[in-house]
């Protein structure tokens, strides 16, 4: 088990592929974690009953959001505790590390020789890329399309390029 999260060894393409749906089930942790987030938010703010769940206006709701955006965001922020960032972090990090260890191994395998500085900048322009597409990079949004669009074909050359290594003798 010790193996799959070391920064060492070669994988092939097929296995990159199957390691990508696997974080994505790592990521599951963190997804409940947000999703009873957002439910506990509802219930605390008294948006739903649960003497009376099916009393929900959904219309109403989004009506409040829609009036008001500022003050229900603000409402979301001011929820947020150390424990659920706590439990954010704790709950990603290993789909996070799984899958940096999992990039590493597929450059370390078509890239050998120079394999710590391609996924160096890798790795920086997935960083610039989420930064791009979430807004925080909001001078760069112009690039959302491109970088996704290089983001896709990076994504595809590591999964199905070829390596030197035969198929049976990857160590990852």
């Amino acid at each position: 088990m010790k193996k799959f999260f070391q920064f060492s060894g070669t994988i092939s393409g097929t296995t990159l592929f199957l390691r990508i749906l696997f974080t994505i089930l790592l990521s599951i942790p963190g997804l409940i974690i947000v999703i009873s987030f957002f439910t506990n938010y509802i219930i605390s703010e008294g948006i739903i009953d649960m003497n009376n769940p099916e009393g929900f206006d959904q219309a109403a709701f989004q009506e409040s959001i829609e009036e008001n955006p500022e003050e229900f965001f603000s409402n979301i922020y001011n929820s947020v505790s150390s424990n659920w960032i706590i439990a954010l972090v704790i709950s990603f990090v290993p789909a996070i590390w799984f899958s940096l260890a999992s990039y590493y191994k597929r450059v370390s395998a078509l890239f050998y020789e120079n394999r710590k500085n391609i996924f160096a900048i890798y790795v920086g322009f997935e960083l610039i890329q989420d930064a791009t597409s979430f807004g925080i990079l909001s001078a760069l949004s112009f690039l959302k399309t491109p970088f996704s669009i290089i983001s896709l074909i990076i994504l595809l050359f590591l999964i199905f390029k070829n390596s030197d290594i035969e198929k049976d003798d990857h160590e990852g």
